[in-house]
């Protein structure tokens, strides 16, 4: 929808897209900052979780391998431990290898119901490794008695390199097609020869990190809850805050379009709103004042033109030529000389008479038109009244010469046939010259000096131009120069 200014042009309500209002842009910057908070924050969070999980992990892995530890000392009577400064279990020494057919007839024990007895405890799955001769692990049993052939101890992809097999071990490693979070006990020989390893699960990967995800979900699900919130209030504060805005920018759009006459609004508040439209109601009120110089000088523009200008033709009237001419009379001590005509239209009554006012009127206009067309830009061609008429002709060399040329010109243009109306219209003209200042130094004998030589034109017959010359009287006839 478009309003209509008081020039006609249209006035656009323009309807920016939501991201590039104030209100969209502090609503996205907010939103940007909570995001940017709330993942700096949840990062953190992550972070410590997952700090505090793998510490968590690693000290039940330990307890783990004590309890593995104790339930084999409790069959295996000949195994010794190893500990650090903690007191943590981190070797098993024994002289024979643990689970081979030797210990199973001493123990009465198998492997698998050693370590189904410490899985019982631990609640996880616990494997038994032997060293090949080739020096690989292989496996020996596990809790669960899974099929050996599908037990495979793999990469233990957290141990360093530094650390061997003949040392404890807490982290992830997989065991079979399955990662989980394991201790690796070591079993040495007196000599710390490997005989083999017992690994002790707390958990599958998957299942440990299940919490995280979790905790993900909940954290993406409370971010979501957040956002809608803090945009939905940001959205009703900024739109509260800034509904002046478009109003005001209306308010300019009007005064852009010179329309002035309605007061602005939000004056009377005391915050930077009001600031602001204080600063347009004094623009606003500017605006009408100039416009109101405008219209008084358009106006006194207007009066000067009538004042100085013939309605009907638009040519200079009366008395823009006698001021034109008194300025002309000031120059001539320069020594710029020029030359004063008088002419009226011969006949023109009788077409005033036999064809109307209007027909009149017209061949008043295409007769001024035609006149304006001979002279140079310097000249001035005026209306005089009725269809008498006066030029200022400004000369550049030889000013006789020049006024007789354009006086001949004068004759020829206006005796060619006028179209008025549907009717060919045939006239004539009569031109009285003076030249300035041969034949007077005042507007008033220039003029008088004219008018003489314009009766003498008459006198001679008219369709004619005559020069002034001292012997010439009102009375007189003389013939053309």
């Amino acid at each position: 929808m478009q309003e209509v200014s008081a020039d006609n042009a249209p006035v656009s309500k323009v309807k920016l897209p939501w991201h590039r209002t104030v209100v969209g842009k502090v609503a996205i910057f907010m939103l940007l900052g909570v995001i940017f908070a709330y993942l700096i924050g949840a990062m953190l969070g992550f972070t410590m979780v997952e700090r505090s999980a793998r510490d968590q992990w690693g000290r039940e892995a330990q307890v783990n391998a004590q309890i593995v530890s104790a339930t084999i000392r409790r069959i295996y009577t000949s195994v010794a431990v190893r500990t650090d400064s903690t007191g943590q279990v981190n070797q098993l020494v024994s002289a024979r290898p643990i689970g081979d057919e030797d210990s199973v007839l001493s123990t009465g024990f198998s492997p698998i119901d050693v370590l189904a007895l410490a899985s019982a405890q631990t609640r996880h799955n616990v494997w038994l490794f032997a060293q090949s001769s080739s020096g690989t692990l292989t496996p020996v049993a596990d809790a669960f008695n899974s099929a050996v052939g599908d037990i495979v101890f793999l990469d233990i992809s957290e141990l360093p390199k530094s650390l061997s097999a003949n040392e404890f071990y807490v982290g992830f490693a997989r065991i079979g097609k399955e990662e989980h979070f394991v201790s690796s006990l070591p079993i040495i020989t007196p000599q710390g020869n490997l005989h083999g390893i017992v690994v002790s699960s707390i958990g599958l990967k998957s299942e440990l990190y299940q919490v995280h995800r979790d905790l993900i979900l909940k954290v993406v699900a409370s971010l979501v809850l957040v956002l809608l919130a803090t945009a939905l209030l940001v959205s009703m504060l900024m739109k509260r805050l800034f509904k002046p805005v478009p109003r005001l920018i209306r308010a300019l759009t009007h005064i852009a379009h010179n329309q002035t006459e309605h007061a602005t609004p939000y004056t009377q508040r005391s915050d930077e709103i009001g600031c602001m439209a204080q600063a347009i109601e004094a623009l606003r009120k500017k605006v009408a004042e100039r416009e109101h110089l405008l219209e008084v000088k358009e106006q006194a523009l207007r009066y000067q033109h009538l004042a100085h200008h013939d309605a009907l033709t638009k040519l200079p009237n009366r008395v823009q030529f006698n001021d034109a001419l008194q300025e002309a009379v000031m120059q001539v001590p320069d020594g710029t000389p020029f030359n004063v005509m008088i002419f009226d239209l011969d006949r023109f009554k009788t077409v005033n008479d036999t064809l109307g006012h209007a027909a009149g009127d017209a061949l008043l206009v295409e007769a001024s038109q035609r006149v304006q067309g001979l002279l140079e830009e310097s000249d001035l061609v005026a209306r005089l009244g009725g269809d008498e008429f006066s030029i200022i002709q400004h000369a550049n060399r030889d000013a006789l010469s020049e006024a007789n040329q354009l006086a001949r010109r004068l004759v020829e243009v206006l005796q060619e046939p006028f179209a008025i109306d549907g009717h060919e219209v045939r006239i004539g003209v009569s031109v009285g010259i003076a030249l300035a200042p041969r034949d007077g130094t005042s507007s008033h004998t220039l003029l008088r000096s004219a008018d003489v030589a314009l009766y003498t034109a008459k006198e001679m017959g008219r369709g004619r131009y005559a020069v002034f010359s001292p012997e010439m009287t009102m009375g007189a006839k003389h013939h053309d120069t």
